[in-house]
């Protein structure tokens, strides 16, 4: 089973000039862009990989490292905000999103806050929340 927002063990299924697709063991394949292929990467090879939905929601794959991924707590500095929310720098090209309906507090751009990384079940996106009793327990 896939795990969005984690690492997971992938087989390269074939190449192409922009990179290459993995299989997807939900079915269908998953795009590793051609910049995080690794030089000896060749069909069959099996890769581990951070998978998560790129700007259009298309799962994409890629051998960077974020600070942390789906159930971890994690102090991330805010890179930008927008009227829906502020964009964490969680160390991937995409920004990781917190509602503004997952914030204290409004979210300043600069500071660093700490959040719990989530994954919408519905949507099968990711998502930031600085609401921290939901996701500790609350009986000892």
């Amino acid at each position: 089973m896939l795990k969005i927002g984690s690492y997971n063990t992938l087989k390269v299924n074939r190449q192409v000039d922009f990179g290459v697709f993995l299989e997807n063991p939900n079915g269908g394949e998953i795009l590793m862009p051609k910049k995080y292929v690794p030089s000896n990467c060749n069909i069959g090879d099996e890769i581990k990989v951070f998978v998560y939905p790129d700007t259009e929601d298309r799962l994409v794959a890629t051998t960077e490292e974020p600070f942390a991924e789906v159930g971890m707590f994690a102090y991330l500095r805010v890179a930008q905000v927008s009227q829906y929310g502020a964009y964490l720098d969680w160390g991937l090209i995409k920004d990781l999103f917190v509602p503004y309906s997952e914030q204290i507090m409004k979210m300043k751009e600069g500071n660093g806050y700490l959040v719990y990384i989530d994954l919408d079940t519905k949507t099968n996106r990711l998502y930031a929340s600085a609401k921290l009793e939901k996701f500790t327990l609350k009986d000892f």
